[in-house]
């Protein structure tokens, strides 16, 4: 399985864990069909990625968490970030990844079915 992990709340234990973004089924199918339409084009590619990411993990209270200092000071309210934010500090990195493995990517949606 493809993995690419980002750092998410987990609401029962209340400890910050990684998250493999391609656990998420509409990213990962969105991401296969991304994949399967512009299997030639890279910056179309990136582009559609960049929307199935925002539409499934930007700025929704589930995908996000608070970076702080360690240790904080009073009136210290932190940053929020989410998953979206987490990818996009490694875009090229991860494009250029997930183009390399498109192929895995649309082989793992395809033996889901």
């Amino acid at each position: 399985m493809l993995c690419w992990n980002a750092y998410v709340g987990n609401f029962n234990t209340r400890e910050i864990e990684p998250y493999n973004i391609f656990g998420h089924y509409g990213f990962k199918h969105e991401a296969a069909k991304a994949a399967k339409k512009f299997k030639d084009d890279k910056d179309a590619f990136a582009d559609e990625v960049r929307r199935s990411l925002m539409y499934f993990f930007w700025s929704k209270c589930e995908w996000e968490i608070i970076l702080n200092h360690w240790p904080s000071r009073d009136g210290d309210h932190g940053k929020k970030i989410d998953v979206y934010d987490q990818v996009k500090q490694n875009w090229d990195i991860f494009i250029d990844w997930l183009w390399d493995h498109r192929k895995e990517l649309i082989k793992e949606v395809r033996d889901e079915k």
